[in-house]
């Protein structure tokens, strides 16, 4: 066994070592993130923040246990602040699958028994629909625009990963300088920040891993009936977040596997390894049983005939124009079939006809692929979630790609350097512990690049348990003892990286010219079932536009109408332009130059026949949040402003700031590690 568990440890440091390559050479350039600083930059930034972990480590070595205390509880407390400042400043409109869940959970809350038909199709949200419907139930008594509290509700339950991480630090005896380590991780994570915002599952899973492992600890320490209170405890939260999403299964079978390590290490004896399992067992049906239950009571019934069959997320995984992600075209190829044994059939040949195309080689570099998918990107899809906010700064909206490629410069040299430290743990750690973490990160990476469909954040689950074994890891690095002669030595060759390192990112810049932004958006209503508003004859429609800064172009979502429109724009009382033709032509608007203000859009129906337009339809407003008695439509649209000269994505000042402090903090860091007899 002690071999078993050292290969599991090994094979996991591989599969970090795999992740180095592909997050250091090949990011990835498409969705959220497309823009990124060269390799030697990141390179440089990595190198610049070992450098500051091992001095920064020996500072807080020389700490007395009250400052370091108090150094804590000022992280903590910096945290607490900077997530309540996020959660009130940032409110998502929800989109795509987060839309059918809040739009459903307001007609839950309200008392309705109506299910819209994307459950029918996707049954799999049912669960987390009903979590949300519980929570805006009291939260509607108190406001008609409960996102903000929401936002606090999910930061609190994201913080239970940090409280459970701290705790196993202080088990471990990694408290310090372990326990700033990890806060510090926890503060500047933007997938922390950015999934607090996010209305979907990945919150709610983000924190199981070191919850769970908590637990597992704490039952482990205590005995008799306490022990399997907490034991049982931890089986009904994983049991949780399985019913809630799929792919924790992987976290409830790590479960089973560890009680198998567990009783090697004679923590556990055959009979509490046999209770153990058992609980396991009855903990996840007995949740999937409430949960069953709690669908019936509030009205929903599955109808076989139109969900997608479990094949089809797996045919979607092999398609190979995709990488293995969501494609609508096989989602509608699938979902056209008229019966389950239809939509079974079809998935089975789709598969079938991947697997031949593809071949042995075809299908290994497939997953190749897919596990850049996976692994490439440290911010875990946190600039893919949403690109429409019921709220946000507005100096956030109007220099998001600016700012998104500094974020994800510094988030991906935190990543990178996050994956070498943990690595350091997975190859010199033996404790049961490190092997738990090492077997989620075999799990998710199997069940996610070998079977099924793969987007960035399916790995979130994974962030805390690299966190905690980066922290770990930082201690067992070797520190460095230089002397004069090398620390001179090492200046010089911190000040030619950064040199590079600010010519690389001017080149960047000046390479990647920005046309266009938007200052508006309102997408939804065309994700699996698209919904469209009908104006006859003679009728018009009117809706306010949400504008963050100045604008030129409209863009509207005609559907399949040959009507004829007018369409005006208005500022206050003053009209921007009007438009008249057929709708199916004014698709792009173009006109003056309009600063951001009270924009209003309407569109007259003056030919003959009934024009469509595509709508977002909700129980409440895109622009305010405000939740509504009676469902309302609001029209497809973007607005941006078209640049006449195109802008550099960042400006040659802003690049040598960062590289300068960065490189002045790594030089100072060096003057740090001199021997301690100079």
């Amino acid at each position: 066994m002690k071999a078993v568990v050292k290969s599991v440890n090994w094979l996991a440091a591989a599969v970090l070592v795999g992740a180095i390559g592909i997050a250091w050479l090949q990011p990835i350039h498409f969705f959220g993130n497309p823009d990124w600083a060269s390799p030697i930059v990141q390179l440089a930034m990595v190198l610049g923040l070992l450098v500051m972990t091992m001095a920064g480590r020996q500072v807080l070595k020389q700490l007395s246990s009250r400052q370091y205390r108090w150094l804590l509880i000022g992280l903590v407390g910096l945290i607490a602040i900077v997530q309540m400042l996020i959660a009130t400043s940032f409110v998502d409109v929800a989109r795509a699958d987060p839309f059918f869940v809040r739009q459903q959970a307001l007609l839950l809350a309200r008392g309705s028994h109506h299910w819209q038909h994307y459950f029918m199709i996707y049954p799999n949200n049912v669960n987390f629909t009903l979590l949300v419907a519980n929570l805006l139930k009291p939260l509607l008594k108190l406001t008609q625009t409960p996102w903000v509290l929401l936002n606090g509700i999910r930061f609190v339950w994201i913080d239970t990963g940090l409280i459970s991480g701290l705790y196993l630090l202080n088990r471990w005896r990694y408290w310090q300088p372990g326990a700033v380590s990890f806060s510090l991780l926890w503060l500047v994570s933007v997938p922390v920040a950015a999934f607090g915002l996010f209305a979907y599952t990945d919150a709610l899973v983000l924190p199981l891993l070191p919850d769970s492992l908590a637990l597992l600890t704490l039952g482990l320490s205590l005995t008799g009936w306490r022990r399997w209170v907490v034991l049982i405890g931890d089986g009904l939260l994983v049991a949780v977040g399985v019913v809630m999403k799929t792919n924790l299964i992987v976290l409830w079978l790590t479960l089973v596997l560890m009680g198998g390590v567990l009783w090697w290490q004679r923590q556990f004896s055959g009979r509490q390894m046999l209770g153990w399992l058992v609980s396991l067992v009855m903990t996840l049906g007995v949740m999937f049983a409430v949960m069953r239950t709690a669908q019936q009571q509030a009205g929903y019934t599955r109808q076989v005939d139109a969900a997608l069959p479990v094949t089809s997320w797996i045919a979607m995984s092999l398609n190979p124009q995709s990488s293995g992600e969501y494609r609508h075209a096989d989602f509608a190829r699938v979902n056209q079939m008229p019966t389950a044994a239809a939509k079974r059939q079809q998935t089975q040949q789709m598969i079938q006809q991947r697997l031949h195309q593809m071949g042995v080689t075809g299908t290994l570099v497939h997953l190749l692929k897919k596990m850049r998918v996976f692994w490439a990107t440290g911010d875990f899809d946190s600039f893919k979630l949403t690109t429409q906010w019921i709220r946000a700064p507005r100096w956030y909206l109007n220099h998001q790609r600016q700012l998104q490629f500094w974020l994800v410069l510094m988030t991906q040299t935190i990543y990178l350097t996050m994956l070498v430290q943990a690595i350091v743990t997975l190859m010199r750690r033996r404790e049961w512990a490190v092997t738990f973490v090492a077997l989620a990160i075999l799990g998710l990476t199997v069940f996610h690049v070998g079977l099924w469909e793969v987007e960035g954040r399916y790995a979130l689950p994974l962030l805390p348990g690299l966190m905690l074994l980066s922290s770990v890891g930082g201690r067992e690095l070797p520190v460095w003892h230089l002397n004069r002669v090398m620390q001179r030595q090492l200046t010089w060759l911190v000040v030619v990286l950064a040199t590079i390192s600010v010519v690389s990112l001017w080149q960047t810049s000046q390479a990647t010219r920005i046309t266009d932004v938007v200052r508006g958006n309102q997408g939804n209503g065309r994700y699996v079932v698209s919904t469209v508003q009908k104006i006859g004859p003679g009728h018009a429609v009117t809706t306010p536009l949400a504008v963050s800064g100045k604008s030129n172009v409209l863009r509207l979502k005609p559907v399949a109408t040959h009507g004829r429109v007018t369409i005006t724009l208005t500022r206050g009382a003053h009209v921007v332009k009007r438009w008249r033709g057929s709708a199916n032509e004014l698709t792009t608007l173009n006109y003056p130059l309009t600063a951001a203000g009270n924009l209003r859009l309407a569109i007259k129906n003056i030919g003959q026949t009934p024009v469509r337009y595509g709508v977002m339809a909700a129980n409440y407003s895109p622009l305010t949040g405000r939740v509504t008695a009676k469902r309302h439509a609001y029209l497809q649209v973007v607005i941006k402003q078209q640049f006449i000269k195109p802008h550099a994505l960042t400006t040659g000042a802003a690049s040598l700031a960062v590289v300068g402090c960065v490189a002045l903090a790594t030089i100072l860091s060096l003057g740090r590690l001199r021997p301690e007899t100079e």
